[in-house]
């Protein structure tokens, strides 16, 4: 029997050092559109992944187009993700991702870490700075067991991405090419306020419709206009009349962009949804029936609308592969004094869009802490070796093959 003692101990021993680099990393603002922001941040996180035998790099990734309040199309760039594959080749190999931007964009009054006794305050420092520590502690000391035990035979990925605070539009291709290299996925989203872990997610899609009428003079010309603003409320409100239909789904028309001069017929207004769905099978009947009600709006007045945005971020279910993961994870916190519980939620993260590509995975294996999106986010400083530790016993089982591997050895990516 392998005994990971020594490596947990070494964890245990890092606490401070972790506790540091969160608070370094977490000091430079990395919201999402802060590019130079999260560039550095980036660059402060580079040389602590440059000590696994081979050197992470930073990847491009496309920028991000949304509509305007206007209705044009315009392009955001976006940060770098950063990358690194050790043992790409391996019979085993699991993917550890977490994102690097935070909510909080480059002019937030919420820019400063502190703490106290048991807690670290700041922007970031749980979603996901603390999660970028743990899966770092986790590796080192699965290396550590790896030379020690002289095995190549366990592969390992890290893919930090600049954008899932907005959906990963730009880094989505990254993660999918990802997903499709490895077995399984461990990512380090914040758990629960409760210490929970996720075991279910609502899917999730962000659409704009654009409603395109023809402006004209309130007084002298009113017949002629084709008020954009009347049609983009009546589809507002035929969406809100969506909710209830579909057990657990929800509608939330979340804005309406547009309008101008009181005197002026307004030609442009954009609606803004947020859909969470939990069944995969009505994503089509939402989809169709969002669509209906767009198009039968827009030839009833004699306006021209279009939907942007699509339904990228599915439903994640439990399933097969995926208990038995979740029950291994539970066994390791077992062993260290943790009492582990799932619970669904109806958030959303990359683990859904890796799960919607067939990588099974547990994505709340960061730190224990609240507040997040708030100015009173913060972690629980004892979670960082904590969760460090638990993500460790678990590399360090199956790589030992003291905690059965998921797959047969071997198994084809496309079957698992």
């Amino acid at each position: 029997m392998v005994s990971n003692g020594k490596y947990l101990d070494w964890i245990a021993s890092q606490q401070a050092r972790m506790v540091s680099l969160v608070d370094d990393w977490s000091s430079i603002n990395s919201g999402t559109y802060n590019v130079a922001g999260l560039d550095r941040v980036a660059q402060a996180i580079l040389p602590e992944f440059s000590s696994f035998g081979m050197s992470p790099e930073l990847v491009a990734v496309s920028p991000h187009q949304e509509l305007d309040h206007h209705g044009q199309l315009i392009s955001h760039p976006l940060g770098a993700a950063l990358s690194l594959r050790i043992r790409p080749e391996a019979a085993q190999r699991v993917l550890l991702a977490i994102h690097m931007d935070t909510v909080y964009s480059a002019d937030s009054d919420f820019q400063t870490v502190h703490r106290d006794s048991t807690r670290l305050f700041g922007p970031g420092v749980a979603d996901a700075k603390g999660g970028i520590a743990v899966l770092l502690f986790a590796l080192r000391a699965l290396e550590q067991f790896v030379h020690d035990a002289g095995t190549d035979d366990f592969g390992w990925e890290v893919l930090l991405n600049p954008d899932e605070e907005i959906g990963a539009p730009g880094s989505a291709s990254l993660l999918h090419a990802a997903a499709m290299r490895n077995h399984i996925g461990l990512l380090f989203e914040p758990s629960l306020p409760n210490g929970n872990l996720v075991s279910e997610r609502k899917g999730s899609a962000n659409l704009h419709i654009h409603c395109q009428g023809k402006s004209a003079h309130a007084g002298r010309h009113f017949t002629e206009g084709r008020n954009a603003i009347t049609v983009a409320a009546n589809i507002a409100g035929q969406l809100n009349s969506l909710n209830g239909r579909w057990d657990g789904t929800t509608l939330n028309v979340a804005r309406i962009d547009g309008g101008g001069p009181l005197n002026m017929v307004p030609d442009t207004a954009v609606v803004r949804v947020n859909v969470r769905y939990p069944d995969q099978c009505d994503q089509e009947e939402l989809e169709q029936t969002i669509d209906q009600i767009v198009a039968t709006a827009g030839r009833a007045s004699g306006i021209e609308t279009q939907r942007f945005g699509q339904f990228t971020t599915p439903p994640k279910r439990v399933c097969g592969v995926m208990k038995q993961i979740m029950s291994q994870v539970t066994d390791c916190g077992h062993t260290l004094g943790l009492d582990l519980n799932w619970q669904p939620t109806g958030g959303v993260c990359d683990g859904n869009r890796l799960a919607g590509w067939g990588l099974p995975n547990v994505d709340t294996l960061g730190v224990r802490g609240e507040g997040i999106h708030s100015r009173d986010e913060y972690l629980m400083i004892e979670s960082l070796t904590e969760r460090a530790s638990l993500t460790a016993a678990l590399l360090i089982g199956w790589a030992s093959g003291e905690i059965k591997w998921p797959f047969d050895v071997g198994t084809e990516l496309e079957d698992k």
